[in-house]
């Protein structure tokens, strides 16, 4: 079994995020990863690698490598992002491959979240006034097809503002609950209580099935709207 959690580990003051993963298997299974960019914004990867059984040409830790190479690469076009790496898990990987995958750029100083969903769970973006956005589906799981599509898709965000990114196992109904439930709470503690909720829940019993639960809280934003040719000096901004 593998177990593992990733705080804030990075002076990230818009930003306050956490997760935790339980999962059945070393090298397979759930995976996220935090990507702390530019200062100011951050990128969450959280996905589900399947165990085919036989060796694994493609691991978790090699997964991982490959999203980190692409974010450093990749500037502002998730959707290529999404292709290159599908285009690259359907070469490497093992036939019938089908990797679930949510990539999430969250940027406080533009008030702007940005994502492409492959085939995964529906996150909830859940708002300090108390409405739940579903982010759904912008095209197929990864690794099927090489002529896979994703769209990139485009949320406003404000303080006080939750993305919650859940495995299956994860009831969305307990997800809800707790983060409506502490408004105020912070990401660590979110983890905490939707843990021990979904450990509790009568809807979900555990079934050897991965749990993961990543939630990424805004805590505060730039007090100045951002010009296009204030990119570089955002930073400055949110400072003065």
């Amino acid at each position: 079994m593998r177990t593992f959690s990733l705080p804030n580990i990075h002076w990230h003051p818009e930003l306050d995020y956490n997760a935790f993963c339980q999962c059945v298997y070393e090298h397979t299974g759930n995976f996220y990863d935090f990507l702390p960019q530019d200062g100011s914004r951050l990128t969450v990867s959280f996905g589900d690698l399947p165990s085919t059984g036989d060796v694994q040409s493609i691991n978790v830790p090699c997964l991982q490598a490959l999203v980190r190479g692409f974010t450093a690469g990749s500037r502002d076009d998730l959707a290529g992002l999404a292709r290159e790496l599908n285009g690259t898990l359907y070469l490497l990987g093992p036939q019938d491959l089908c990797v679930p995958w949510f990539y999430a750029r969250i940027d406080p100083v533009r008030h702007q979240l940005e994502y492409v969903n492959a085939g995964h769970e529906p996150p909830l973006l859940i708002r300090l006034n108390g409405t739940v956005a579903r982010l759904e589906r912008t095209g197929a799981a990864l690794g099927l097809s090489t002529r896979g599509v994703h769209r990139q898709e485009t949320a406003a965000i404000e303080a006080g503002d939750v993305l919650a990114i859940f495995s299956e196992a994860v009831p969305e109904q307990t997800v809800r609950d707790v983060v409506l439930e502490y408004p105020h709470a912070g990401a660590a503690e979110l983890t905490e209580r939707v843990m021990e909720g979904a450990r509790k829940s009568t809807a979900r019993p555990w079934m050897g099935e991965d749990r993961t639960f990543a939630a990424v809280r805004v805590v505060g934003a730039c007090r100045h709207p951002l010009l296009e040719d204030q990119v570089a000096e955002g930073l400055a901004l949110c400072a003065a």
